[in-house]
């Protein structure tokens, strides 16, 4: 398809975080359980226009990975970690702790979607519980193609719903570039990307941003939602993450974090 229709950041990114919270929710997703998923971080970023909502994904006790387009014209972030309710009910072991410190990738571009990746850094460390992990960041070069992943966060059901009250999650297909360019075009897809597709609706939509994609058998992080297509969240059509594998050095040289012996 023509670039004339591709670019969705402002298609996964946030929403006025002020919304209702109701049913809505990643696109055929599921309630996660507490500490199912506790390297998931919920991120309030407070902008000129307003707050808005991202996901984000533990690193360290100290570093948050998200989207770099969820880092723009942000003055700062309420990060939560720790829980699966969109709102405290006062059921969970939530932190919550508020960054103005960022970095974003020097060469991000934000019409194309190109290095669309950033660091939150705490204002002090986390303590780490069975609740609140760090994410095995990968090593190597794997496309990963065909193999199967799980996204999480609190966006959207639908294109014209709030955030989830729950955490949700579904299972999604890596897919190579080249079929994923059919649908963006040779110019947006980039090797710094990863698309993956749902098998009948499942899909990430606004809020999701920033949000970790992981493998299903190792929980590997492999993707940062990235953006889906102008048209809607419910097409059934390919969502773009961030490749991991791209930043990992990146990321450590900014973070400090040592690579991990038998990291995939």
């Amino acid at each position: 398809m023509i670039l004339l229709y591709v670019l969705v950041v402002a298609c996964l990114i946030a929403f006025a975080v002020s919304e209702s919270p109701g049913q809505p929710r990643i696109i055929n997703g599921k309630d996660a359980e507490l500490g199912q998923f506790p390297y998931q971080a919920m991120l309030k970023i407070a902008t000129p226009r307003g707050n808005a909502l991202c996901g984000g994904s533990l690193l360290s006790d100290e570093w948050v990975l998200t989207a770099g387009h969820c880092v723009e014209n942000a003055s700062s972030f309420e990060v939560t970690l720790g829980a699966v309710d969109f709102k405290d009910q006062g059921n969970d072991e939530r932190v919550v702790m508020n960054s103005t410190e960022y970095t974003r990738h020097e060469q991000y571009q934000a019409g194309s979607a190109t290095n669309d990746i950033a660091l939150i850094r705490l204002p002090q460390k986390v303590q780490l519980s069975d609740r609140i992990q760090p994410v095995k960041l990968p090593s190597g070069h794997d496309d990963y193609n065909r193999r199967q992943a799980i996204v999480s966060g609190w966006g959207k059901e639908n294109d014209w719903g709030g955030a989830a009250d729950k955490l949700q999650y579904t299972q999604l297909t890596v897919i190579r570039n080249t079929e994923c360019k059919l649908f963006y075009g040779m110019s947006t897809i980039k090797p710094t990307t990863l698309c993956c597709k749902g098998d009948t609706q499942q899909s990430t939509c606004n809020g999701d941003s920033g949000g970790p994609l992981v493998l299903k058998d190792d929980k590997t992080l492999i993707g940062v939602v990235s953006f889906g297509h102008v048209i809607g969240c419910q097409k059934m059509l390919p969502v773009a993450f961030g490749r991991v594998t791209e930043f990992a050095d990146w990321i450590r040289e900014k973070t400090g974090i040592p690579a991990q012996e038998g990291d995939s």
